[in-house]
């Protein structure tokens, strides 16, 4: 869950850690086993050896040939158990065990053509094999369910857990840090204030309609607020290019004549706007261009609103940075 900020307090925080934010996140990455990989290289070779004597038929081959595809059997299988030590996945090792028993329950038939264990590796006797009868060769590499076709139904399991295990989702915390331009985060600020000076004055259009600003308090409330407003929502020195910011001064610009009847006027240059203070707020005419702008359904105010959430939100970065914003115009 993102932390949550109120937009002066993620401002004040980034002001206050030398115009940075630095936030963590997990970062999830596809990483390839290399044990894994390791595995089905071993067991590549392995299969293609099982693939020949899997072919055997008796008479078929010569016997010098038939030995030198046996002694090649076994040095595969045995280079592929070397590789599975560090292999962790369950389901590999699961068949891979199946494949170990299998030998070993083979142990009396594979020593009568001179294949013995010999400190965890299987090795061929040539002089044993050569003497070995037909029979003895025939019981373990002819039929669907021999010795060799029982191996290549194991390693098509092998195949199949290793290709489930090959990569892996690992989770990494990472540490990001956001740098921020001073200026800009100033022109945050201001906005952000506009936006809600903004949502304030919205909020008090039925007290101005009714006509409570002919009280001397009301008005200096009122005072109070339009100087704030005119000094936050319109910024020509912006550093950034920024849409926003000059759709914004743009939108204060269109409504220059209702404005103005409110006591916000511009200077000559068009730089900044000004608050006249010797407005007198107890006229029809500062009545109707107030709720003009600041009515609740006056397109005004909530496009100004609006304007001032994404140059916040423009500047900020927010989704960037991995925290939410709690809407202080609401």
């Amino acid at each position: 869950m993102n932390i949550q900020y109120k937009p002066f307090d993620l401002i004040l925080d980034i002001k206050n850690n030398n115009f940075s934010y630095t936030h963590s996140f997990t970062r999830k990455i596809t990483e390839t086993d290399e044990d894994i990989e390791k595995l089905q290289n071993k067991a590549a070779s392995f299969k293609k050896n099982v693939k020949k004597l899997k072919r055997y038929s008796a008479g078929g081959i010569s016997r010098d040939l038939l030995e030198t595809q046996v002694d090649d059997l076994l040095k595969s299988y045995n280079d592929m158990k070397n590789s599975s030590s560090k292999v962790t996945d369950e389901d590999v090792q699961k068949q891979l065990s199946k494949l170990e028993k299998l030998f070993s329950e083979n142990e009396n038939k594979l020593k009568k053509i001179g294949v013995e264990n010999i400190n965890g590796r299987y090795v061929l006797d040539s002089k044993t094999f050569s003497n070995v009868s037909e029979k003895a060769i025939n019981t373990l590499f002819e039929g669907h369910d021999s010795f060799i076709g029982q191996i290549d139904k194991i390693m098509r399991k092998v195949d199949e857990t290793t290709s489930d295990a090959q990569y892996d989702i690992n989770e990494y915390k990472v540490n990001q840090t956001h740098k921020y331009n001073e200026k800009d985060m100033t022109l945050a600020a201001l906005i952000t204030l506009a936006g809600q000076t903004t949502s304030t004055l919205i909020s008090i259009d039925d007290m101005v309609q009714s006509g409570q600003l002919s009280d001397t308090d009301a008005q200096k409330s009122m005072k109070t607020l339009l100087p704030i407003f005119a000094q936050s929502i319109y910024n020509t020195d912006s550093t950034i290019k920024n849409e926003n910011v000059d759709s914004l001064n743009k939108l204060c610009l269109q409504q220059k004549e209702q404005l103005a009847k409110i006591g916000l006027t511009f200077d000559s240059g068009q730089k900044n706007m000004i608050f006249d203070a010797s407005i007198d707020m107890t006229t029809a005419d500062f009545r109707n261009a107030y709720h003009s702008l600041f009515g609740k359904n006056a397109s005004f105010g909530k496009a100004a609103s609006e304007y001032c959430k994404d140059i916040f939100n423009d500047i900020l970065q927010p989704d960037k940075i991995g925290v939410s914003i709690i809407d202080a115009q609401a």
